[in-house]
């Protein structure tokens, strides 16, 4: 390790007499003074740099130059500011004119609502003249009727002073008769009524007691005519009131006109007839049980004969198997009824002439004869009314119609 180590130094610094610990003593030694003078230097400050560099001057060419450019630049902005201020002037002298043109209008204007104005008053006060005039003439015509108001009222005053002085005298006279006198009288004027005699009543007879014996009967006639006129009302009001009512159809029946109820003879009706009508009522009446019989005795269906999961022994008594049956009494209900109905109808048209239509397979009613029977029926619906203008007196006519017919009439209503 010393061989080589004194080789390192002998290549290093060039010394063959000097040993290496020597060597590196004296490098350590020179390190250690330039560190001391490091230290000192940085102690004082000389080491110390802000970070700022001398700028250099530009040469007098370039300043001049910028200058040049930067008035040129301010020239160029000065126009454009120029530029923009006569724009500007220009727009508002164009402005201007317009608000001009807008104050020649308006003059013109205000020219023509002063006009108006004078106009306007003028006519005004020839209205309130007019209006003048009449408050003075009907402030005369309301002296003068103020002046025959008076001399009416003081006439009437004077009449009704005279008619209670009238009144005051009548009072006395009747309190003068006594109650008496007064009742013989009337007993005197009634026999002299019932028994037309011209014989004279004795005593004497005053004028005033005729007077209420004439309005006793006066009254007794009015009472009379008051009772007849109120009967007479209330008949009219029960003529209306049946008239009002829905009349009653009555039907023909083959019966003897000494029945109490028969309205034909038994002749009118042909036998075959009478025949398919008895045969009619009774499948009505039958039919008519069996729907009371569904209605007030219903079944239920009967689950109670076999347990929960377990099936039927027999298909017949299944809970299926009574509804089917429930709803097949039903179905045959339901198109007896609708077959009873269609012959009842073929009847009605056999009896009446012209009621039905004959076919190779079978015989129909006509619609005018179903129209007919529809109409007879209470089962009709007000659905509207059409109103057309008419000059004489206008009548009601009922229309019945059917709904293709309705929708007809009601497209032409709209169109």
């Amino acid at each position: 390790m010393e061989e080589l180590a004194q080789q390192a130094a002998h290549d290093i610094y060039s010394k063959e007499n000097t040993d290496a610990y020597e060597s590196l003593r004296l490098s350590f030694g020179i390190i250690v003074g330039t560190m001391n003078k490091l230290a000192n230097a940085m102690e004082n400050g000389e080491y110390d740099f802000d970070g700022t560099h001398e700028k250099k001057k530009p040469a007098p060419l370039k300043q001049r130059a910028e200058a040049i450019k930067s008035q040129a630049s301010d020239i160029e902005a000065v126009k454009l500011k120029v530029d923009a201020k006569e724009e500007e002037i220009k727009e508002l002298k164009r402005q201007l004119r317009l608000k001009q043109e807008e104050l020649s209008e308006q003059q013109v204007r205000i020219g023509l609502v002063e006009k108006k104005l004078e106009n306007k008053n003028k006519e005004a006060e020839e209205d309130l003249s007019k209006l003048q005039r009449k408050l003075d003439e009907s402030a005369l015509v309301l002296k003068k009727k103020e002046k025959e108001f008076e001399e009416t009222y003081d006439t009437l005053q004077s009449d009704i002073d005279s008619l209670e002085q009238e009144k005051t005298e009548l009072k006395e006279r009747l309190r003068v008769l006594s109650k008496n006198t007064l009742l013989q009288n009337m007993s005197r004027q009634s026999s002299v009524a019932v028994s037309g005699s011209v014989s004279p009543v004795g005593g004497p007879v005053s004028p005033d007691s005729n007077l209420l014996v004439q309005q006793v009967a006066a009254l007794r006639d009015a009472l009379h005519h008051s009772k007849q006129e109120l009967i007479h009302l209330k008949a009219e009001r029960m003529k209306k009131q049946m008239a009002s009512l829905t009349p009653l159809d009555v039907p023909k029946k083959p019966c003897s006109l000494s029945s109490s109820t028969g309205l034909v003879k038994i002749g009118d009706i042909p036998d075959t007839s009478s025949c398919d009508l008895n045969k009619l009522i009774q499948r009505t009446k039958d039919l008519l049980q069996n729907a009371n019989k569904l209605s007030a005795c219903p079944r239920l269906i009967d689950i109670s004969s076999r347990m929960p999961g377990c099936a039927p022994a027999t298909q017949n008594s299944g809970p299926m198997r009574q509804i089917i049956s429930q709803t097949a009494e039903l179905t045959a209900l339901e198109r007896n009824t609708q077959e009873l109905q269609v012959q009842m109808t073929t009847v009605l048209a056999s009896s009446r002439s012209g009621g039905q239509v004959r076919t190779d397979f079978s015989t129909f009613p006509t619609p005018q004869f179903a129209k007919m029977l529809h109409e007879k029926t209470n089962h009709n619906v007000k659905l509207g009314t059409i109103q057309i203008p008419t000059t004489g007196k206008a009548d009601i006519i009922p229309l019945h119609l059917q709904p293709d017919q309705f929708r007809y009439i009601h497209e032409k209503l709209i169109m």
